[in-house]
């Protein structure tokens, strides 16, 4: 039985073959450049030489070389929207559950689009190589401009585009944090603010003495000990990241998904600072150790919550 392009694309989407769970890897430059492109140009169109459809060499070239040319383009406006998209995310993000899930679904969709945008770039590329080998002709487009339209702009349009890019950079730069992470937990039921506060003056000194570096708060923002260090961080101006445990996607383990993710490499950890705790902060504490991260263990003055320490 055969199937045409869009039935087999059809197909792949019925059978959830393009979910991210599923999601293949792209091939090297190497691949995309000579064992995709080149071979492809080579099967198709050596055949034609010396035949009586050599003639048809250059048009059915130069339509190969447009296809990658048309679809690279397409995705580019694609890879524009999802960004557009991540902004509005996170800008009306009102720290649910729903707001969260859209916006990793945004920034993850944003990934897949910018390498898939990026190999077809290197595919169209060589596509117009072969096309100038094979017929010793410079690749035009059928449409627009091979590399880029800026050969086209006027001066205002030009001058605009830079306002443009120097907004987006100003709105970057204020949006930034700046620091290095320090992530906070304890018990639900600690009570004593002047122990949190003090503690986290020193560790921020600390830090900034070792660093010459600010920090910003990683926390769960729960009860007890971690609402008061997020109460420290607005007082002390210090940015602060709300790590939400994702309960419906993960049940019981979502606070324990929670530390894992606080302690991801990508995002370097100074340090962990327990204040009392339960078995969800010494999971973090044990957790934080085995990576070399250091953990600093805060006891309870009121007795009410002691962790224990590490063996």
């Amino acid at each position: 039985m055969a199937y045409d392009t869009a039935s087999t694309y059809e197909t792949i989407e019925l059978f959830g073959l393009t979910e991210r769970d599923a999601q293949l890897p792209i091939p090297n430059d190497d691949v995309l450049e000579d064992a995709i492109v080149r071979e492809t140009f080579e099967a198709m169109l050596g055949q034609l030489r010396g035949t009586g459809l050599e003639a048809e060499i250059e048009p059915l070239a130069h339509g190969l070389a447009t296809i990658l040319q048309r679809r690279k383009v397409n995705l580019t406006r694609e890879l524009d929207r999802t960004a557009d998209k991540i902004k509005a995310l996170a800008k009306s993000h009102d720290g649910s559950e729903i707001s969260e899930t859209a916006l990793e679904d945004a920034q993850e969709k944003f990934i897949q689009i910018r390498d898939v945008t990026a190999a077809l770039g290197v595919m169209s590329e060589k596509a117009a190589e072969c096309y100038e080998q094979e017929t010793g002709h410079a690749f035009i487009p059928a449409s627009g401009s091979r590399a880029s339209a800026r050969a086209r702009e006027t001066g205002a349009v030009f001058e605009a585009k830079l306002l443009l890019e120097q907004h987006d950079r100003e709105t970057a730069d204020s949006c930034k944090i700046q620091g290095v992470p320090l992530i906070v937990s304890g018990a639900t039921d600690w009570t004593d603010v002047d122990t949190i506060f003090r503690y986290l003056d020193r560790v921020r000194d600390r830090i900034k003495q070792n660093r010459n570096q600010e920090i910003f708060l990683c926390h769960k923002g729960g009860k007890g000990a971690e609402l008061i260090a997020a109460s420290w961080a607005r007082a002390r101006g210090i940015h602060q990241a709300k790590f939400d445990p994702r309960w419906k996607a993960h049940g019981r383990a979502a606070p324990f998904k929670c530390n894992d993710e606080m302690l991801d490499d990508k995002f370097a950890a100074a340090g962990v600072v327990l204040f009392g705790g339960n078995g969800v902060a010494l999971n973090l504490g044990q957790k934080a150790e085995d990576k070399g991260i250091t953990v600093m263990r805060i006891a309870d003055p009121a007795g009410t919550s002691k962790p224990k320490s590490k063996s």
